[in-house]
This record gives C-alpha cells, sequence and structure tokens, in this order.
C-alpha cells in the first residue's frame, strides 16, 4: 500500500509503477471498454515520466524488487519479470538522480538477507529499511557486499561500512484502528489463544502437541482448527489472556501486533532480528527461549496475575499504536531521513534552489512529493 501517502497527502505524489487494470491503492478494477483502459494506462506511464523528469519533490520512497518469485512458470514469463524489474530499477533511479534528491527504499521481504536483485538500490539509496533485519547487520548484507568481499573484510571496508549506516529497521504494521478498550484479564474467557497451520515450521509443529496437554491441566486453550473470519479472529484475540504469535517464514508478522491492538498480550517465538523499538519482555510481551521446555514455559506463563496482564496489555497497546502503525510508519521513515541533514548529499547552491525543494522539518508546510 502506499504507506507514505497515506502519512501525507497533501505533500505526497504517488506515482503507480505496477501499471496494473485495478488501482493499486482501492482495488477498485477500471471500468470501460479495453481502448479506453489501455488509454488510461498510456496516461498514467505518460503521468509518471513527466513527474520523474520535472523532480517536483525532495524524497523519492520506493519499495525493493526483491526475489522474482517465477519458479514453475515457463522461461519466458521469467525473463518478462526479470525485465519488469530491471525497468523498475532503472525508472526509480531516473527519478532519485542528482546530488539534491534523496532515495528511501522500503523492503518487506522475508528474508533476513536483503536481495541480489537490489544491489544497485543498496548502493545507491540514502537509507534502506529492511522489515527482517538481522540483529547482526553484516548478515543482511553478505549477499550485496562487493564481489569476493566477505563479513570479516567488510567490517574494516569504509564502503562497507558506509553500507552498513544506511540501514534501518522496519515492520508490517498495521493499519490505525479504533480498538474497544480491553476487557479486564479476570472477565477474559480464553487463558490461551492459537490458531494458524504449522507449514513445517518446527516451532507451530511443536504446538499441536503442546496445547492439548495444557488444556488437560485445566487451562483454557482456544485453538480453533480451522481459519478465523476477521471479526472471529478479533473477538478471540480480546477474549484471551494471551494469544500465540510465532513467526512464519520471516519473523515479523501482522499478528504481533494485531493480538496488541485487539487487547490480549502476545508470546513470541525467539527474535533474531533488529526492531524499532521492541516489544521488552515482561512489559509489552513474553519470548521463548527456544532451549527451554516449551510446554513448561507456557504453563508458567499462564500463571501470570491478572493485575500484570492488564498492566501488559495496555502497554502492548500503547507501543502499537506509537511504533507500529501504518501512519507511524511513514513518519518514522521520513523522520529518519530527514534526520540525516543537507550533508549527506551535496546540495544545489541557494540561488538554484527553489522553496518547494529545500528539506525541512515534517511540521512545515513545504510540498514534497515521493514516488510510492
Amino acid at each position: 500500500m502506499p504507506l507514505v501517502a497515506a502519512a501525507f497527502p497533501e505533500r505526497t505524489t504517488f506515482l503507480d509503477t505496477r501499471l496494473r487494470w485495478t488501482d493499486v491503492r482501492t482495488r477498485a478494477p477500471h471500468s470501460g471498454s479495453l481502448p479506453t483502459r489501455l488509454l488510461a494506462l498510456a496516461r498514467r506511464v505518460v503521468g509518471v515520466a513527466r513527474a520523474c523528469l520535472v523532480q517536483d519533490y525532495d524524497i523519492v520512497v520506493t519499495r525493493c524488487i526483491g526475489p522474482l518469485n517465477s519458479a514453475g512458470r515457463p522461461l519466458p514469463v521469467h525473463w518478462g519479470l526479470s525485465l519488469l524489474g530491471l525497468a523498475f530499477r532503472t525508472l526509480v533511479l531516473f527519478a532519485a538522480r542528482g546530488a539534491r534528491v534523496r532515495l528511501v527504499v522500503l523492503d518487506v521481504t522475508d528474508h533476513l538477507t536483503i536481495h541480489p536483485r537490489d544491489r544497485a538500490f543498496v548502493w545507491r539509496c540514502d537509507l534502506f529499511f529492511k522489515r527482517e533485519l538481522a540483529a547482526n547487520r553484516w548478515n543482511s548484507l553478505e549477499t550485496v557486499l562487493p564481489r569476493g568481499a566477505c563479513a570479516g573484510h567488510a567490517r574494516q571496508d569504509p564502503a562497507c561500512l558506509a553500507l552498513r549506516a544506511k540501514l534501518r529497521p522496519f515492520a508490517l504494521g498495521i493499519e490505525t484502528a479504533a480498538a474497544p478498550p480491553p476487557l479486564p484479564a479476570s472477565a477474559r474467557s480464553h487463558d490461551l489463544f492459537y490458531v494458524g497451520s504449522a507449514q513445517g515450521i518446527v516451532f507451530r509443529e511443536a504446538l499441536a502437541g503442546i496445547l492439548p496437554r495444557l488444556a488437560a491441566r485445566g487451562w483454557r486453550i482456544h485453538a480453533p482448527a480451522q481459519r478465523l473470519d476477521r471479526e472471529a479472529f478479533a473477538e478471540a484475540i480480546a477474549r484471551s489472556r494471551f494469544c500465540l504469535s510465532p513467526g512464519g517464514v520471516g519473523w515479523d508478522c501482522y499478528r504481533h501486533y494485531e493480538v496488541a491492538a485487539f487487547g490480549s498480550v502476545p508470546i513470541f517465538d525467539t527474535r533474531p532480528l533488529v526492531g524499532i523499538e521492541p516489544f521488552l519482555h515482561g512489559r509489552e510481551g513474553f519470548y521463548l527461549d527456544p532451549q527451554a521446555d516449551l510446554e513448561h514455559t507456557l504453563d508458567t506463563l499462564l500463571r501470570t496475575e491478572d493485575a500484570q496482564v492488564d498492566r501488559m496489555t495496555a502497554a502492548a497497546r500503547r507501543l502499537v499504536e506509537r511504533v507500529y502503525t501504518f501512519d507511524a510508519l511513514a513518519r518514522y521513515v521520513i523522520a529518519e531521513t530527514l534526520a540525516l541533514g543537507p550533508a549527506a548529499r551535496a546540495a544545489p547552491s541557494p540561488a538554484a534552489q527553489r522553496p518547494d525543494e529545500i528539506l525541512v522539518p515534517a511540521e512545515a508546510d513545504h510540498r514534497r512529493s515521493f514516488l510510492g
């Protein structure tokens, strides 16, 4: 979704570079005959080209390219997708050309490492926001270091150190929603809620045997076998003292923030990542030690007093509202970019600047545009 455009609608130019038949923001299909839709598509292409040529913006915010994901498709489709990625990269680098315009890249893929297809973005951008940013940031950079360089060499190379300095943690986040006040812990009908499929993930596979044994001990376990709709999912969270929120292919997950927003205490598996402002163990959630007895640990956590559960529920909700809504994430991206200051890239002479091209604090009423 157009993250920055949602937070700064009056100062953002959103360019739909996916060029699909549907509106990427509303997902509403464009109506009309085929010639009409082709004409509308051509106008969008011309609009994108004109905006990039004029450069009436100070910051370009773009998604990364990421994996190709062409497994199982014919070779011509693979080549076509590769060319589309190349065209997109060329467009973004052209839009961010010159000394004045900053380039910010958002990587929300499930991988700890930055994909090699984004090597040009990492080296050319001002900041690279990585969702699954490894606790040791050199691990995330392994695939985009200079040819022949290893992490041991990179730690002493000025160019590689500058590359590492561009990395910032990021997260999926959730939409801002006016959730009702949480129920008191004593009034909730479930002690622990979990719904999800194992999908070959060891931690999730272990839960299949542990949850029935916890229920046999007398704990109120709510673990439906079928997928829940949005309303039932939110209600189950609100009526549970704790909710298990294990990671999937990547550790970061919408569920983490939904659990906190809907009024429960999240329980995570081990966290190997750098976070913007992580949930703190015992204050906004609990983390499970992968080397400990999972069943015994959960049994111990479920004995937490209701007063502490209420305090943790409130703290987790405040954290999500402050850091992990789409609006908060967008403001974080721009604040980090502005914090670089004018010295990060050479600026044109004052005589060559227009007022709407000067990087100013976010609250100032100057126009800035961003590429989505």
